[in-house]
Formats: structure tokens, sequence, C-alpha cells
């Protein structure tokens, strides 16, 4: 362990994790992006396998265990704070509802320049490595009822769109688990986490919580102003604009 004091500054740019280890559990396979710009921050957290049924076209499409592993991403948004090394991460939007604890880790870097995040207020330890150098630039970005962060550089964005009165999605997931569909899953699926690349003036996403969204632009801008490209749950494309 390094002893230097970690302030907001060293936590710049975009951060992939490597692992997270905790007693009984270890993850070195879900696709986990954290991009930090100022105190601003988007985080997503896709798993590796999202099986979904040949012919498939939209999110209507599938079953209710389909489904259940789509809910099992991560995303959230919001705004940092720094003390003593802690890092604190507000959440203001969470694609599961706000969450009840804080979250909270202990920073610091290793000999061979990985970020080491270790947990204050639960027993793990992440290990992150440096992307995208600083700096990227932030917005918050309100696209009809959804509000969110935008992080984005030259080459990539994050994207994080939710609501901020967002209820937790434990009784959604109890209902998936016993088969059936909630009725509040498309409105819950409008919300949106993407990470992805520029082609030219259009945002293409690598990865998002809507599958069916991936390779597609989801983002474009222009000197009149930005649009958000998206799709309901039965797959009907939509277009709105993202006010900066």
């Amino acid at each position: 362990m390094t002893g230097d004091v970690i302030g907001p500054d060293a936590l710049q740019g975009l951060w992939r994790r490597d692992w997270i280890r905790a007693p009984g559990f270890e993850d070195a396979s879900t696709r986990v992006f954290w991009a930090q710009a100022g105190a601003l921050y988007a985080d997503l957290r896709i798993p590796v396998h999202r099986p979904l049924p040949d012919g498939a076209r939209c999110l209507a499409e599938l079953d209710a265990g389909a489904l259940l592993g789509l809910m099992k991403a991560e995303g959230f948004a919001g705004t940092i704070t720094v003390a003593d090394s802690i890092c604190t991460w507000a959440r203001e939007i969470n694609w599961h509802g706000l969450p009840d604890g804080i979250d909270a880790g202990q920073m610091w870097f290793a000999e061979d320049g990985a970020l080491i995040e270790d947990g204050v207020h639960a027993e793990y330890r992440e290990r992150w490595l440096a992307g995208a150098p600083p700096p990227l630039t932030a917005h918050r970005v309100r696209s009809g009822d959804l509000t969110g962060v935008l992080v984005l550089s030259d080459d990539m964005f994050l994207m994080g769109l939710g609501r901020l009165d967002a209820e937790a999605t434990g009784a959604m997931v109890e209902e998936l688990e016993n088969g059936d569909i909630p009725a509040g899953l498309p409105a819950h699926f409008d919300t949106e986490y993407a990470f992805g690349h520029w082609d030219g003036d259009r945002g293409i996403a690598d990865l998002c919580t809507n599958p069916f969204r991936e390779g597609q632009c989801v983002l474009e801008r222009s000197a009149t102003g930005w649009l958000r490209h998206h799709a309901a749950f039965d797959g009907t494309a939509r277009v709105s604009p993202l006010i900066l």
C-alpha cells in the first residue's frame, strides 16, 4: 500500500474494475466501468453472461427468466466526496432504487498503479484499472421525466438516466423469480445506463441495461442540441431531446 493520501484529483478519469473480493465471494467477469469528472460520476455494471433467446427483438419478447437475468445489471450516478482517502459515492439515481446504506471505500494505490478500494461499511476489496485518462467532461442531463449524469471524452461516454424517486426493485425481482412479469417493468426499463464510444457525432452503446440497444446509436450531438435514441419495452424506436 502506498502512503499517499488520496484526494478527488486522483480519482478522475475512466476506471475499469478488474475484480471484487469479499468473504465467500469473488467476481472478475462482470463488466464494470466508473467514469469520474470533477465531482460527478456514472457507474455501470453488466454481467458477462446475459443469454437471450434466438430471434428476440425487444424486451417484451423475453420471458420472466431472461428478464430476471437482465435485472442483475447495476447502474448508478451522482457525486463523490473524498476525505482522508475515503471516497463516498452519493447515488442520486440508482437503477435498483436508492440504497439504504452508505457507499464508501478507503482508496489507495498498489505498487503496480492499480487503484484499490476497501469497503468502509461492508467487507470487500475492489481493484480498479485506469482507462481513458482525465480530463473527462460531465454534465447533469434531463430527458423527459428522467434525470441523470453524462460523463464523456472525445472517445467514450457513460450515461445514467433514472428517476430520483425510484423505488427499490426487490418486489419486481421477486415477481420475476415466481415467473410473473411485473406491471412496472416497462417503466423501469425506460430508465437507462449505457457505456459506449463515439462514431463521429453518434454515441454507440457497447454496454447497456437494455441489451437490445448495444451496438446501436443511443446519443447524437449536433450544433443545435443533443438527442437521445432509445426504445420502448415493445421495441418501438424513440428519439427525445437530451438537455444538458
